[in-house]
Formats: C-alpha cells, structure tokens, sequence
C-alpha cells in the first residue's frame, strides 16, 4: 500500500510590515510550480494561501474585482462553478482563505499559464477576524482549524507544498497557522524593529515546538531589502545582532544546518508593479535579464528548497 507523502506547509511571517513577506511567497509559489529560475527543476504542485488583508498576492495571480463602495477587492467567480447546480451545496462560487477559519466549503483558483499552482486568495477584511480574535485564547481555536485544513488535504494527496502569505503584525490567524505548519520563512530588513522581531518569533517557535512530536523547522532568515552589496554601517550592526541571535538559537535547539543563508541577501530583488497584474505571470516574473537579480532569486529557490528538503 503506498502513503500519501503528507504536504510541506510553510508559512512565511515576520510581525513587522514591509520585509517582503509577500514578495517571497509570491516568488517561491511562482519558482517551485514552474520549476525554477530556468524551468529545468522538478514542478511541484503548489497552492498559495493569501490571509493578508492587503491582497497583494491575490492581485498579484488572480484578476480581482474592485466594487464601488468597497475598500477591497473580490475574488472572480470560480471558474468551475455551475449556477444551479445542485452539488454546489451552500457554495455561492466565491471562495477566500477565510473560508478556513470558518470551516466552510471552498476551491481553490487555477492561475492562468501556471498548471501546478493554485491559489486561494484574501477575501480583503481578515482584519475583522484579528479585531474579535486577537486573544491569545482565539490560537488554539485557529490552531484546530488550520491543523484540520491541512489534516484533509493531507488525505487527499494532492498538493506537495502550501504557502501561506501572513499579515504584518502578530495577531491570532498568523499564531494559529504558525503553531501548526512544518515550516517558516522570515524575512526581515537590516533595520532595528525587523531584526528585533526575529529572536520574539524563534522563542514562539521554541515554545510551540515544545507540545508537537515534529518541531517546527525554520526554512530561512533572509535579509532583504539590503541597499547594497556593501552595508551601510546600520545594516552591519543588525545583520551581526540577527547572526548572534540566530547562532544562538541554533546552538540552544541543537540545529546543524545554517538558518541565515552566509553567501546572499537581497539586494537586486525586482518588484513587480501593480499595472502588470495579473497579466501573463512570464512578465511579471520577469528578472529583466539582470545577473545579480537572477542569481540572488535562484540563491534564495535553491536554498529554501533545500531547507524543505524538497530537492530533486
């Protein structure tokens, strides 16, 4: 009888606003399901989680709907629905990472142009959620829904890696998910509150890591947003508080492997724009045929990859 092979969940998280949480989601969602920087890897099926209220990655895969009067945007009818017909259940066609924490029927969204990913993008107001969930008591409540969505998916065998793109701030949705994934990505900016932040989430991680038969792993602290290959001289004092901290967690939790990468931040990273949303995903991951930016993007695919253990 053979096992279904139960997913990688990696949930990239830092509390602090602007470090490129979505960018990294985006991207590694984007690299894994289409097999790299050159396509020669191995494809792996993707589905990417958007719980942050921003929408920036739903907007960034999926056309979504501005509606007036609305300070957010709606996601497209799915494609695969069916007006009337009678399997739909109590499901109106929509479906939003939301859906999870309410325990309600979904599907996920095929991105145009990118087989192996799917995405199940933000329903724009997870801030109401924060604002009657922001107990510490509301976690495990989370916690039971999250471990349940990735119980049933697990059954079904059919998704190899989750991503989930988490809002800036601490809050109860990003903890729940947080206590249950197998993975974290952090990236954080050389600057003092980013780098503050990173030794808050390692204890949090050491304590949850505590009541679970498998810790979870940390995929990666990735500095990004470096001004330059040469730091200034703020950059290099976070960077050396960022590399103490993580030494030292790592000597406490008796890691083998680097956490920090030693031979790469991200200095060359290209931002998509807005305006090209969501035209054809080959222009908006577009590294522009720039060297540095191309080899920082494939450094950071290589090395999460290998820390997902999930090279081919």
């Amino acid at each position: 009888m053979k096992f279904k092979k139960k997913p990688i969940s990696l949930v990239c998280y830092n509390q602090k606003g602007g470090v490129g949480k979505s960018f990294c989601s985006s991207w590694l969602a984007y690299l894994m399901a289409t097999g790299g920087i050159d396509g020669t890897k191995e494809k792996k099926r993707v589905v990417l989680v958007d719980l942050d209220s921003q929408q920036n990655v739903s907007k960034t895969f999926l056309p979504m709907q501005k509606r007036s009067g609305l300070p957010y945007a709606l996601p497209p009818k799915h494609p695969e629905f069916v007006e009337g017909d009678p399997d739909n259940g109590t499901w109106n066609g929509y479906s939003t990472s939301s859906d999870i924490l309410f325990d309600r029927q979904f599907a996920y969204y095929p991105v145009e142009g990118v087989e192996n990913l799917k995405i199940l993008p933000s329903e724009g107001r997870v801030d109401r959620l924060n604002e009657v969930m922001h107990q510490d008591g509301f976690i495990p409540l989370i916690s039971q829904l999250a471990e349940l969505f990735l119980e049933t998916e697990a059954e079904l065998g059919e998704v190899d890696i989750f991503i989930f793109d988490t809002p800036p701030s601490k809050t109860s949705i990003c903890e729940g998910f947080l206590a249950k994934c197998s993975h974290v990505l952090v990236p954080t900016q050389l600057e003092f509150d980013s780098v503050e932040s990173v030794p808050l989430l390692m204890e949090n991680i050491r304590i949850y890591n505590e009541t679970r038969d498998e810790p979870i792993k940390i995929a990666g602290i990735i500095p990004n947003l470096v001004r330059s290959s040469s730091m200034t001289n703020t950059e290099l004092e976070q960077y050396t508080k960022l590399v103490s901290d993580v030494y030292e967690y790592q000597k406490t939790m008796n890691i083998d492997y680097d956490v920090l990468p030693e031979d790469f931040f991200l200095v060359n990273r290209v931002i998509f724009k807005p305006r090209h949303k969501p035209d054809d995903l080959s222009t908006v991951f577009n590294l522009k045929k720039d060297p540095k930016a191309t080899k920082e993007m494939s450094d950071l695919y290589d090395f999460v990859l290998s820390r997902l253990e999930m090279t081919s």
